[in-house]
């Protein structure tokens, strides 16, 4: 079991903290990145694709990114980066 899991309300305030620092640092924007990457934040699935799958791996994402603070309008930001970036990458398939 984890150590002092489930945490309290004091520690859930401090645990946002420290998702806020953290993903405030070089590194943990590039760990974040990798996160929405790999959990495909921003992107739909295929119709005939594993939806309940995808569907929880962006909910783990959407909530580190709520922890971190991180504001909607860089929400929207990232969101339409990555769709910009599908566009390109569909350009060269």
């Amino acid at each position: 079991m984890l150590k002092g899991w489930p945490f309290s309300l004091k520690k859930q305030h401090e645990l946002v903290e420290a998702y806020s620092r953290l993903f405030a640092s070089s590194d943990g924007q590039m760990v974040l990145a990798d996160i929405l990457d790999q959990a495909q934040a921003f992107e739909t699935t295929p119709p005939d694709g594993p939806s309940v799958f995808n569907d929880g791996k962006r909910a783990v994402a959407f909530d580190i990114l709520r922890k971190a603070s991180v504001s909607s309008d860089l929400r929207a930001e990232l969101a339409k980066a990555a769709y910009l970036k599908q566009e390109e990458d569909m350009q060269y398939e």
